[in-house]
């Protein structure tokens, strides 16, 4: 990296943190700085509610958390060598990845080593299983908790499938359900279920080696809505029941959460590019100026525009762009928008969670700006929508609080809250040890494929 004299971003840092989102459609690097204490320095849309007027239990008034965490850089770049969250080509994916971090490290004055990556595609798996031990101890402590979910992901992983994580969903100590943190319980056995989300080797070993050739290291691979849904969600949400529907440009992530965790995820073969791949064949123009329409005028409900609206479809060779109805657009945009809500909502009511998502819908995403996705979406799913960007964080760009950047700030806040959880901060909350943990075992398998 050309900024070796400034500050690195290493493995042993444990102040500054840095999220890469590697998209079909942009790769982005985001670099977070912890705050030990102290005011958020924020510019976005909350700023009000969040300087200064942070409340009890680390919330302000809005209902949002101070994350005690600053974004100082941002880097974007176009992808190259990725199709549908896989890497189809590790140097144009390299290259990408160098153009975007280097960004970030010149508006960070920072040296980035070490990052965050987000991992999507039809290839992530998600399994239940249930793990139980005798307690031998007069209480439960976190051996004892350690060692049950040990017991939990002990199955049988296809050796070509590697374990992204290990989510606790529940515990029973002595038969009694419902038990969310059963430390400093008496009990002689101790039950959990465990969620676990696996995705293919190669793909994360792919990734990986795209970073490494701008010797970049990885710290740890995270499934990409569960990084969307940190930046954009609220505790109460989460406990109430609510899905976030992430719309990148080549896939849409979906990830539902109940009683505060995660309950169902799913991946969808359909994003952004298939709306612009639409309008390029539909208006026979390039692919380029396809995206610049989608964006400018791009709208996913006919009865949202005006009958005599009219747009360019942009200069061919030279020549003048036609001039046409805006609703010829709009026609050709609506059925592709109706088929991938009416997907979501076959996910969502198939697995039978349509009543208990009681906060609704969260859309993120870059795709979802479009105007008119978040009332079709309500239309269709028949739940209340809103569109989701990240908060309670302070930033030295605008560009952050836009909803295309929810997973590259996902994937900071990941990192941070891991770092603030082994410097002793906030309580030291038990889900987040063990997610600690199942970093360390993830870094160890990986250590062991690259030998």
């Amino acid at each position: 990296m050309p900024f070796g004299f400034l500050k690195d971003i290493s493995l042993k840092n444990d102040r500054l943190v840095v999220g890469l989102d590697i998209g079909t459609t942009k790769t982005c690097a985001v670099v977070g700085e912890i705050r030990p204490s102290g005011k958020i320095k924020t510019k976005g849309p909350f700023s009000e509610e969040i300087s200064g007027r942070v409340l009890k239990g680390g919330f302000n008034s809005t209902g949002t958390k101070d994350r005690g965490f600053n974004i100082i850089g941002v880097g974007v770049a176009d992808s190259k060598g990725i199709k549908k969250g896989v890497v189809t080509n590790i140097e144009s994916a390299a290259d990408s990845i160098k153009e975007a971090v280097q960004e970030a490290e010149k508006m960070a004055g920072v040296d980035i080593k070490a990052v965050q990556i987000g991992i999507t595609g039809g290839h992530i798996n998600c399994l239940l299983s249930q793990g139980v031990i005798a307690v031998k101890e007069k209480e439960i402590g976190r051996k004892e908790v350690d060692s049950v979910i040990d017991a939990a992901r002990a199955v049988a992983i296809p050796f070509d499938r590697d374990i992204l994580h290990v989510i606790p969903v529940g515990f029973a100590v002595n038969g009694q359900k419902g038990i969310t943190d059963p430390r400093g319980m008496g009990g002689v056995r101790l039950e959990t279920d465990v969620r676990i989300i696996t995705a293919m080797a190669m793909s994360v070993q792919n990734l990986i080696k795209s970073c490494k050739k701008n010797g970049i290291d990885v710290v740890d691979v995270v499934f990409q809505p569960l990084a969307s849904a940190d930046a954009v969600l609220t505790h109460d949400e989460k406990d109430l029941g609510v899905a976030v529907i992430d719309i990148g440009g080549g896939t849409t992530d979906i990830a539902l959460f109940q009683e505060g965790h995660i309950c169902h995820s799913a991946v969808l073969d359909l994003g952004g590019n298939n709306f612009t791949n639409d309008i390029a064949i539909g208006m026979r123009i390039p692919t380029r100026h396809a995206e610049i329409l989608k964006k400018t005028h791009g709208c996913s409900m006919i009865s949202l525009i005006n009958e005599d609206e009219e747009v360019e479809t942009g200069r061919v060779d030279g020549k003048t762009g036609r001039r046409i109805p805006r609703r010829y657009l709009v026609e050709i945009l609506q059925p592709r928008a109706e088929e991938l809500f009416a997907l979501i909502k076959e996910e969502i009511t198939g697995k039978g969670f349509h009543k208990g998502l009681n906060s609704g819908i969260v859309l993120t995403g870059g795709a979802v700006l479009m105007e008119g996705m978040d009332v079709m979406a309500e239309n269709i799913l028949e739940l209340p929508v809103r569109i989701g960007s990240p908060v309670g964080i302070g930033s030295v760009s605008d560009i952050i609080y836009d909803p295309a950047y929810a997973t590259g700030v996902g994937l900071a806040f990941y990192g941070a809250e891991e770092s603030l959880t082994e410097r002793g901060f906030e309580g030291g909350n038990m889900f987040d040890g063990i997610k600690i943990k199942m970093k360390t075992l993830l870094g160890d398998a990986l250590n062991l494929r690259s030998q």
